[in-house]
């Protein structure tokens, strides 16, 4: 009975101990598991988002012509690609048509959202990973409405 006894205590010592082997085990993959998360997160922005963003140009006046920064891209109505600008200060958009005037608008930008998650998760590699790539930036919500004025010819 005494041998039992001893050896009830000896298996709950065990058990314990391995317990806290394992507590210390997630412990260690858990951190590794959150470091491995950091660096794949690092130029978050550049992978969510990409360097280039969709956008949709509808006018008053069909086949008008799309330029973005002076560069034709296509006719109204007009959805595509465009390149998102390497710093915060934006892209014109201008359209074109004949018997009209030309119109240029400003198209803002906003800072991703993801930016800021990447600063907190990648640290300065991730972060002026999306900075250099223009990544971090977007062009408003991508819908563009241009009204043509006929011109006074």
């Amino acid at each position: 009975m005494l041998l039992f006894a001893r050896l009830r205590w000896l298996y709950l010592i065990v058990g314990i101990h391995l317990i806290f082997y394992e507590i210390r085990l997630m412990k260690k993959t858990m951190i590794s598991s959150v470091l491995a998360a950091m660096v794949l997160a690092s130029g978050c922005s550049t992978i969510m988002s990409g360097k280039e963003q969709q956008i949709s140009v509808n006018s008053n006046v069909k086949g008008a012509t799309v330029l973005v920064n002076g560069a034709e891209i296509g006719k109204t109505p007009f959805v595509g690609k465009i390149a998102k600008p390497q710093s915060g200060s934006g892209n014109t958009l201008t359209l074109r048509a004949p018997g009209y005037e030309e119109k240029t608008v400003a198209v803002e930008t906003a800072i991703e959202p993801t930016f800021f998650v990447n600063i907190l998760s990648g640290g300065p590699f991730g972060s002026t990973t999306d900075y250099s790539t223009g990544s971090m930036y977007k062009l408003g919500d991508g819908n563009f409405n241009v009204d043509l004025e006929k011109s006074g010819k």
